[in-house]
């Protein structure tokens, strides 16, 4: 699914057997850079279990999820994908670059097929009764769902769009300045680590039209919920764009918050969870109270 009138295929994992007329909630998540589309689909559906068994208000009934696979060239070798299915390089869809396969498929970044499966969940003709889509992935799923909810272009749906960052291994960061600032790293602000260059044809006549000032103001218009476990003190990105922004997930995360506050606070629509006894943990982070509030009950009426 993504894109018939190109010819533009994605395998997808999505809950079977609704009645996407009583659908009132949808979660697309986003893997990790292991591309086990499967593994974090069966997470967040694990995570729904358990929230419908502690919350009578949240119905598995009512909750639509699907999980894009970003494969490459090595799972088609393996018999993952299949030819004539969209391949990206091995990580960078999560920067929303373009794919590299199938030829007949020119430049359809990982971040157009984001946009075609948000527009399916919103189309009033399959989910009539949608209200919240939430956008979210972990670690790497959490950096795509970054850098797509920087560079998202906006639409008349996006009042039902949320977004959930978990334990990215860096960000898309807003400002110039960095916590730990590395005269020897000349990209530190080049796109997907800042706003000042190398942005994706996807975004990129866009970012310059905006400037750096309209794409803080875009992202911050966003409902945007960050989480990182309190014991993710892993590095995950070991390049110096990545370092300067602290040593570990945690770390990033903290000094990313630091940086809303002296921007003048965080934003209204956005919120912070810090998750206790959580490390580097998928299904962790996506079961966990703070999970199960933003992924299946945390709603922003902006109607």
């Amino acid at each position: 699914m993504v894109d018939d009138s190109i010819g533009a295929y994605l395998p997808v994992y999505q809950t079977s057997g609704l009645n996407t007329s009583e659908v009132t909630r949808a979660i697309i998540v986003i893997h990790g850079k292991e591309r086990a589309c499967w593994s974090d689909w069966n997470s967040l559906n694990n995570a729904l279990y358990k929230a419908s068994y502690t919350d009578p208000t949240i119905k598995r009934k009512h909750t639509s999820i699907l999980g894009p696979c970003f494969f490459d060239s090595d799972d088609l070798n393996a018999g993952a994908a299949q030819d004539g299915q969209l391949l990206y390089g091995t990580t960078t869809w999560i920067d929303g670059h373009h794919n590299v396969a199938p030829d007949s498929v020119d430049d359809y970044s990982s971040f157009d097929v984001l946009d075609a499966l948000v527009a399916y969940y919103m189309d009033k003709t399959i989910y009539p009764n949608l209200k919240v889509l939430v956008v979210g992935g972990h670690s790497a799923g959490g950096q795509t769902t970054q850098r797509y909810a920087t560079l998202r272009k906006s639409t008349q749906t996006d009042n039902r769009l949320q977004f959930w960052i978990a334990n990215p291994a860096s960000l898309c960061w807003l400002t110039t300045d960095r916590p730990v600032p590395d005269d020897t790293c000349s990209d530190y602000d080049a796109f997907k680590y800042g706003l000042d260059a190398n942005f994706p044809s996807y975004a990129s006549s866009d970012a310059d039209a905006l400037g750096r000032d309209g794409l803080i103001d875009r992202y911050h218009s966003r409902v945007l919920s960050y989480a990182w476990g309190l014991k993710d003190h892993e590095s995950g990105d070991t390049r110096c764009e990545a370092e300067t922004q602290g040593n570990s997930h945690l770390q990033r995360g903290q000094n990313f918050v630091a940086m809303l506050e002296d921007m003048g606070g965080i934003p209204e629509l956005s919120t912070v969870d810090w998750v206790p006894d959580i490390s580097h943990d998928t299904a962790g982070m996506m079961a966990s109270d703070a999970g199960i509030d933003k992924l299946f009950r945390h709603t922003v009426n902006r109607n």
